[in-house]
């Protein structure tokens, strides 16, 4: 199979909606969007995004450490940051002060 380089996924909110919330599906479509497709690089863009929660986060992140592959988000509402940032702390184990 033959990996491109880079691959922008325009919306999240066209992979799951503008609430983004974890369940066996969101899980399952996280795994195969970010570990199964041929790509070097991801950059997901959360425009629209209205709420994330903690669970979704944390699962997002998750999959994202464990692929080998260079995952970029754009455009993340301000509200929406802290919450990511507290799912990376606690997947990487880093503390942010």
């Amino acid at each position: 199979m033959i990996k491109m380089s880079v691959l922008y996924v325009e919306y999240i909110t066209n992979l799951f909606s503008s609430t983004l919330e974890l369940s066996i599906d969101t899980k399952k479509e996280l795994e195969k969007t970010i570990l199964d497709i041929p790509y070097d690089e991801i950059i997901f863009d959360f425009s629209g995004v209205k709420s994330m929660s903690t669970e979704f986060a944390r699962e997002y992140t998750s999959v994202k450490h464990r692929s080998k592959k260079i995952v970029n988000e754009v455009n993340i509402p301000l509200d929406i940051e802290p919450i990511m940032d507290k799912a990376s702390e606690s997947i990487c184990g880093i503390r942010l002060f």
